[in-house]
Formats: C-alpha cells, structure tokens, sequence
C-alpha cells in the first residue's frame, strides 16, 4: 500500500525564501478573504515511521465482483471474505479490520463500528446509505464511501424498461403466455410518444430519464429545487414546482435521494393532485411513496398503474403494505434491480475498490459521504501531491513546534474548491506528528486541537506549467506539480528549483556549493552498498546547493553519521516516500 515513511537525521536544512506572491483566498475553515493564520504553533514530535511494511485488511461483508476484488488485491491488501457469516463472526472479524466493504443487507450501526477499533473507511457498493449509521461514522472518524455514479445507466434503462411494462402490459402479456393462453383481452397499450413526463429530481439519473425521453418525443417537465433553470433546459426539461408537475404529467418518475426533506413527498394529497389515469414510477429510493396511500389511490381507480423497484423495508414483512403493493394487479415490480447490471456492478466494485484503497493511503476519494471528494479526476493527482507535501514536511525541518501553514492552488488549480486539497495535505502532515489515525474525515478536527492552522491562497503559475501546487511553512516551502497527466513532481525545495519524482528513498543534503561534494557522498554510499538511481543538484548562485538523490537502500545511522561528517555539507536529510 502507498505510505510516507521518513526518519529524521540531525542537521537542520536552513531554508531560503522564493515563495510567490498570491492573494488570500480561504482560510483553513473555508471563509473566503480571510487574514492570514495567526502563528500559534503546537509542539511537533515527528514520529518515526519507517517501519515494517503494514498490509491493511478489508473485510467484504457482502458480494462484491471479482473487477474490484482484483482492484484490492492489486493494492496490496489483505482481503477476508466474510460473505453470509453471521452478525456475531463480521463482529469478530472487524477487531482487525481496517476497511468494511458491503451492500444492502448489512447495518452498519454504532455496535458494528465500536467492533472495529482500527476501522477507517466503510464502503457501500452502491448508492443509499440508508443502513450505516453516518453520525456514529464521522464521531470515529471513519470515511463512508458509496458509489453514486456507478449505477446511473443501469438505473436509467430500468426505469424505461418498468415504464414500458407498466403502458404495454408486457408482465400480463407473458403470464398469460406461461399458462398456455392466447389472450390479448385488456391488453392494448399506450404509447410513450407525445405524453408529459414528469421528473422528480433530475440529478444522475433523472437527467438521463430525461435525455432518453426525448428521444421517445415525450414532453418533459421536472422538479428540482436545487437546479437551474438553465440546467433543466440543456436536458431539454421545463423546470416547474412539484405541485404543476403532479397535476399535468402522464407518467410521474422518481429520481430523489431519501433524506428528511424527501421522505414520504408523495402522499394522499401529492396523489390526489395528479390526473385521473396517471402512472407513478419509483426507482429510487424506498420511503418517498407513502405506500399505504399508493394503495388505496390504485384501488380507487385513480392512478392506472404503478411500477417500483424500491420499498419502505427491504425485503418488505409479508402481509405489510409494500407486500400488498407488490402483489397489486395494477402494479409491475421488482426486487431493487436498478443497478443490477453486470456493467454496473463491475463499475460499482471498481470504483468502489480503488475509493477504499486511497483512503487507506490517506488520499481523499471521489465519492465520500462524510469527507471532502476529489472534484473529478483531472484534480485527483494534485489532491495526491498535497498529501505528499504535507508528509514531506516534517521530514525536511527539525523544530520543536508546528507553524502555521499556507497552501496555494496555482494556475487551472484556482478554480477549484480547496478543501479535498486542505484535507488531504492535513492528513499527509498529522500522520507524522501524532499517534492517532488521521482521515479525511477527522484530519481538520485534529489540526484544529493541535492549534494548526491552513491558509489557501490561489496565485498565477510561474513555474512553466499550467498548474501547480506550493505550501510554506515557516521558512520551508515546497512547490510540485503533475506531468503527464498523473506523475508527481517536487519543482521547489526551499527556494531551489528542481525536478524530483517523490517515490522512495530520497537523501537531500544542502552543502557549500564547492568541488568534490557529490563525489564524496557517492563515496561514502558506495562504501556501504547504496546504489545512486538518480541526482539532481541545484545552486543559489550564492555558494549554497542542494542535492537530491534517488537511492536503493534506507542509509542506517551508521552511514548518515559519516555523511554529516563530510567536509561542507551542512545538513542531510533521508526521506522516503513509499508509492
């Protein structure tokens, strides 16, 4: 698994200035235009961290496809198949676990956590998490992941497929079939084409329902109040309020997440706004159809169908009204298919596999519940770097106290929100300063007893790239950006311009810049079996220098004891950088 290691050798490296002007943007809590950070500093005891390589445990819960099992297994984590063992043993298991992987049937509540003393992500192969128990989670400081994007297409093509069912009779039709009747009594149709189609929530899937029903030469209306009208408009939707929608459409489709604000929306009296004749369809989420009224408004005669994918309590008690829903006449049903495609479970597990994995490196994810989220992949290999600058920091400086920090996004970078870039380089730098285990989720709580403080500024990019990303703290500053679309890079290293891959063991000496002193670090390296894979030497122009290079093999105490001792080199640094 990807690590930061380090151990700290003596000589302090003095640091030079060089850090760009910029222009104060956020401060640590987000508030735009703030002063800068004061300069109260907490003492830092930087923890030795080269240590035997830790293989971390995922437990899976419950099914999950072999594309993200051959994910994990690729990250170098130990995986343990817990699939259909009882409560009592996934209790046992997770006393060792570091991540828990399930879908559906598994609560994750406040028992379960409290049974993981190292659990730092729980991950939902899919998108409600309606059983885990988020506020118990974020108080542990456990990541919550789930998989919102995964399933949208598969979701998409159920709700036609329901929808279709529900105005050709389709499910009729073929158990008339099955009983060996040819029969097309009460059978005739109705078309999709010139009918109103009305969207509740047009977000992932909503806009798809949306896109593809033009294309059938439906009319769309949609209901969403946190999108725009313009939004509505380049999915070829006329946005109106909720009450319009259920009086004029034809079909009403579902697409809303299940919060306080949703939950039983569509009742007695949302029914009984809509038509005589209407057709409802859910396949979002179980709990927004108040199913006892949908009951009656079918028997009544006043909605002509209704298709859903999703109940209140899944499975639903025999005898209860989502029982009796399913069973209807008058509805067409299924068991929560709407993300079963092997598409998207093998979508689902990716992503899902490769969220759990960065979390577990300390690397915000794409799709956190409770945590700061890389903005889109363009971002994730600078989310990545800020979490390696804040782990390089406390292996280039020697001081008994924390300053406070600034952290700037420069060039294309600017116009992103700072916060997984501030979490992710907290969670890089407190991995090396304090014994608790930090997250995303918890890493600005933990800063914040510590008295650190993360000033974000945005600034133009100087360096000859169209982004990059520098911090400062105290007199150190560290700058890096991305090549080719995913490799790291350190161009700054207190004041000197370098070029440096930042993986593995790294030795960084700052040394009079004098004949002879490169030739007598490799000396003393060969000497001890150290092979040189890489150097860079960087000058001032005022006598100084610093060098990095690239080596085989962790130099013990032994060997960094004689390159201290090297006529004019100044300070020496080992650093290692496991990714």
């Amino acid at each position: 698994m990807p690590r930061i290691y380090g151990t700290v050798c003596s000589s302090p490296v003095s640091q030079n200035a060089g850090y760009p002007p910029a222009e104060a943007r956020y401060s640590a809590n987000g508030t735009r235009n703030a002063r800068p950070p004061n300069s109260r500093s907490t003492s830092m005891q930087v923890r030795q961290r080269f240590q035997q390589p830790f293989q971390p445990r995922v437990i899976v819960a419950e099914s999950f496809v072999r594309d993200g099992m051959e994910v994990l297994r690729g990250g170098g984590v130990e995986i343990v198949d817990a699939v259909g063992r009882p409560r009592a043993a996934l209790l046992e298991l997770l006393e060792s676990a570091d991540a828990l992987i399930v879908r559906s049937e598994t609560r994750v509540d406040e028992e379960l956590l409290a049974a993981g003393p190292r659990l730092a992500v729980v991950g939902r192969a899919g998108v409600g998490v309606d059983a885990i128990d988020l506020a118990a989670a974020t108080r542990r400081g456990i990541v919550v992941l789930n998989t919102p994007g995964g399933n949208t297409l598969a979701a998409t093509e159920q709700t036609f497929a329901l929808m279709l069912n529900l105005m050709r009779h389709t499910t009729t039709a073929h158990q008339r079939l099955q009983r060996g009747e040819w029969s097309r009594r009460d059978l005739v149709g109705t078309e999709l084409a010139g009918k109103t189609l009305g969207i509740v929530g047009i977000g992932r899937v909503g806009s798809n329902v949306a896109s593809r029903a033009r294309a059938f030469g439906m009319r769309v209306l949609a209901y969403d109040p946190f999108v725009s009208q313009a939004r509505a408009e380049a999915l070829g939707a006329k946005l109106v309020d909720l009450e319009t929608l259920l009086r004029s459409a034809d079909i009403v489709t579902l697409h809303a997440p299940r919060t306080a604000q949703t939950q039983d929306m569509i009742g007695v009296r949302e029914l009984a706004l809509m038509r005589r004749g209407t057709r409802l369809v859910n396949c979002a989420r179980g709990g927004l159809v108040v199913e006892e009224a949908l009951l009656d408004a079918l028997d009544s005669g006043h909605l002509a169908g209704a298709a859903i994918d999703v109940v209140r309590e899944e499975p639903p008690p025999a005898g209860g009204a989502a029982r009796r829903l399913q069973a209807h006449p008058k509805t067409v049903a299924t068991p929560h298919l709407g993300g079963s495609t092997h598409e998207a479970l093998a979508r689902i597990a990716t992503e899902l596999a490769k969220d759990v994995l960065a979390v577990l490196d300390g690397r915000p994810p794409m799709a956190a519940v409770n945590a700061p989220i890389v903005p889109d992949e363009a971002a994730r290999p600078f989310v990545d770097l800020a979490s390696i600058l804040g782990g390089l920091y406390p292996q280039f400086v020697e001081r008994a106290t924390l300053p406070s920090f600034s952290l700037t996004l420069e060039g294309e970078l600017a116009r992103y929100e700072p916060e997984p870039f501030v979490a992710a380089f907290l969670v890089g730098l407190l991995q090396h300063v304090t014994d608790r285990r930090v997250t995303t989720v918890n890493a600005r709580a933990i800063a914040a007893e510590l008295g650190i403080a993360v000033e974000v500024l945005v600034a133009k990019c100087e360096r000859g790239f169209a982004s990059s990303l520098a911090m400062r703290g105290g007199d150190l500053s560290l700058a890096g950006t991305v090549v080719h679309g995913e490799q790291p890079r350190l161009v700054e290293i207190a004041g000197y311009d370098v070029d440096v891959e930042p993986r593995g063991a790294l030795l960084a000496t700052r040394h009079h810049d004098v004949p002879g002193i490169v030739g007598k670090v490799g000396t003393v390296l060969g000497a001890a079996g150290i092979n040189i894979s890489h150097m860079q030497v960087a000058r001032n122009g005022e006598g100084h220098a610093i060098m990095v290079m690239g080596v085989g093999a962790v130099p013990d105490a032994g060997v960094l004891d004689q390159l201290r001792g090297l006529e004019g080199l100044e300070a020496v640094r080992c650093i290692v950088i496991d990714r």
